[in-house]
């Protein structure tokens, strides 16, 4: 079954809803989870990209505490006998401004990891409530399977999403840290308006796709499935925006 899904993706792009007549939501679960696990690696390697990113755009050094030296009032107490090592380092060390923000940045990769089935397991929810509400009888595998199905147009938001970076990166040269945000603002404020273009073509997107799963999954008409699926998504689009 899984593989007949495959193989008819196809149609699944052209019409959504034909693809789930033909294959019940809840036998593409596997293909959910794929789908789900690959948005999570592609954030991932998205994170450690725009690390890579806003770190080549800085030219630019800060001083800072020498995390390997000992406190001072520690080192004063050294002169009265007491051990204690590598006061000889100097106080404060001079670190790559772009080091410290790729590291900054890659701190949320385990977040940027997990958020994908965080979303899928509300989405799962919302869908299945949504649906209920709306007098279908969802399944819950089924329910689940087209939650995760959203995480496709997801990749078309991320990719222009980075693009989109790289091209405002580009020509950017932050050689002061302290002016770095103003910088960035500056840099970024023409692409917003394509970035904002790509999240509504993402939730339309979803909106096709779920409509017409949930049309087959929850046994209800388009008109109820499509307002089930676009009151939450339509929610969802706002905070985006905002």
């Amino acid at each position: 079954m899984v593989r007949s899904a495959l193989q008819s993706f196809p149609l699944f792009l052209r019409d959504p809803a034909a693809f789930f007549d033909e294959h019940d939501p809840a036998t593409t679960l596997p293909i959910a989870l794929i789908l789900v696990v690959g948005l999570a690696v592609a954030l991932g390697l998205s994170t450690v990209a725009v690390g890579s990113m806003l770190a080549g755009s800085m030219d630019a050094t800060v001083t800072m505490d020498n995390p390997d030296r000992p406190p001072e009032w520690a080192c004063e107490q050294h002169g009265s006998g007491l051990p204690v090592d590598n006061c000889d380092e100097p106080a404060t060390i001079d670190r790559d401004a772009g080091m410290l923000v790729s590291e900054a940045v890659t701190d949320y990769l385990g977040f940027a990891v997990i958020v994908p089935f965080v979303l899928w397991a509300l989405g799962s929810v919302v869908l299945f409530g949504a649906a209920r509400l709306a007098g279908g009888a969802p399944s819950v595998r089924g329910t689940v399977a087209l939650a995760g199905w959203a995480a496709l147009p997801e990749f078309l938001q991320l990719g222009v999403g980075l693009l989109a970076l790289r091209l405002a990166l580009a020509d950017v040269t932050i050689t002061d840290p302290q002016r770095g945000v103003a910088v960035l603002e500056s840099a970024l404020a023409p692409i917003e308006p394509f970035v904002a273009a790509a999240t509504v073509l993402t939730v339309l997107w979803q909106w096709c796709l779920l409509t017409g799963g949930l049309e087959r999954a929850a046994a209800l008409s388009r008109a109820a499935a499509a307002t089930a699926v676009g009151v939450p998504l339509g929610i969802w689009l706002l905070l985006a925006l905002v």
